[in-house]
This record gives C-alpha cells, sequence and structure tokens, in this order.
C-alpha cells in the first residue's frame, strides 16, 4: 500500500513539472522545419537559406557600387537614366569613353530594333484582316530604322555625331509612324513592350548625342 502511495505520488509530481515546462511563455520565433528530419537538419537549412539570399543581396549591393560615377553623369539627362546605366554598364571596362559609351547604346537600340522587325515579322505570318496594313507598315519603318541606325554607328566611327543626331530623329519618326499605324487600324499592338524600349533607348542616344555637340557632357 505503502508502495503503491509512493509511485502515485512520483507521477503526481512528474505531470506538474510537465504541465508547469508547457505553460511558460516563449519570446522565441518558430522556424518551420522545411520537412527536416531533425532538429540539426531544420537549423542548416535555414542557415543554408538566409546565407543564400545574404549573398545575392550582396550581389546586387555590389552591381550598385560597381557603376561609375561617370556613367552616372552620363546618363542622368537621357530618356531613361536608368535603362542608359543597365545597358553600357555591363560593357564598361578601363577608362570612361563617352564616344564608346554612346557606341554602345547605339548598338542596344540597333538590337532592340531588330528584335521588333522579328516580331513584326512572325505577326504577319497569321495577321488579322484590321492589321495586315498597319503591320506591312511598320515592317517596312523597322527595315528603314535597322539601316539607319547603322549608318549612325559609322558616322559615329567618323567621329561625326551631328550627322549621327540627325539619323536618329529619323529613327524616332520612323518609330512614330509605325505607332500610329497600328493606332489607326484599331489592332492590338504585338510589340507595344518592345517598341517603347526601342523608343526609350533611342531618347537616351539624341541626348547624348546632344550633349556632346552642345558640350553639356564633360568628362
Amino acid at each position: 500500500m505503502d508502495y503503491t502511495k509512493t509511485l502515485l505520488l512520483i507521477v503526481s509530481i512528474i505531470s506538474s513539472l510537465l504541465l508547469s515546462i508547457n505553460a511558460v511563455p516563449t519570446t522565441r520565433s518558430v522556424i518551420p522545419s522545411y520537412g527536416a528530419s531533425s532538429p540539426t537538419a531544420s537549423r542548416a537549412g535555414s542557415l543554408i537559406g538566409l546565407s543564400t539570399i545574404f549573398k545575392n543581396a550582396q550581389a546586387k549591393a555590389t552591381q550598385v557600387i560597381r557603376v561609375n560615377p561617370k556613367l552616372i553623369s552620363f546618363c542622368k539627362n537621357t530618356e531613361n537614366p536608368t535603362l542608359c546605366a543597365e545597358t553600357i554598364n555591363p560593357y564598361f571596362q578601363g577608362q570612361f569613353n563617352p564616344i564608346v559609351a554612346l557606341e554602345t547604346e547605339i548598338k542596344a537600340t540597333l538590337n532592340q530594333s531588330l528584335k521588333v522587325s522579328n516580331i513584326i515579322a512572325q505577326s504577319l505570318d497569321h495577321p488579322s484582316k484590321e492589321s495586315v496594313s498597319a503591320l506591312k507598315i511598320c515592317k517596312s519603318r523597322y527595315k528603314n530604322i535597322v539601316h539607319t541606325i547603322k549608318e549612325a554607328l559609322k558616322l559615329l566611327n567618323q567621329q561625326n555625331v551631328v550627322d549621327a543626331y540627325y539619323k536618329f530623329s529619323t529613327v524616332m519618326e520612323d518609330r512614330s509612324s509605325c505607332e500610329n499605324a497600328i493606332t489607326e487600324s484599331s489592332c492590338e499592338n504585338p510589340f507595344a513592350e518592345e517598341s517603347l524600349i526601342v523608343y526609350q533607348l533611342g531618347g537616351n542616344c539624341m541626348a547624348i548625342l546632344d550633349g556632346i555637340i552642345n558640350n553639356n557632357l564633360r568628362f
């Protein structure tokens, strides 16, 4: 009998202790296990995730730091300064050269125009009745745009920035002509976003050329 009472007393004490432990509030954050089979594995998984996030954030911060101040100044008065810096910065090497930077932006405009030309060609494979005429106009205009940009690059290589500026003025006019044709046809523009980038890159080139011509860009 005494033995039974003693055993019940021990069980009662242990139960009380367990209840008191579970009742203690905690201020620690609850970290999901992510399917880990043990607390150690869960912690390791969490640390790996945090490490990856930190490295990615650090890499992005490093990219921002590496943008040359002269490039920021070079792009600040363009149509889209952020796009200007993003397109030139990956090719930036050594001492800053405004002509080389401009050439890079012109080539970016050329590549984007070729992209639009390809979309137009694909759209003409199965066009709607309403869009045929507009797409044909755009095909012609972008053919001119590609040719004119190539001419502007040649002029830039000859240090003829004045005529290169006027070439880009023609590029912007041809692009607007295409956009107007699409608008008048009331059909959906299959390259609206791509064309906007052409406008922004072309505007960047014109602003840079204007700055060089009028000595507003000093390095």
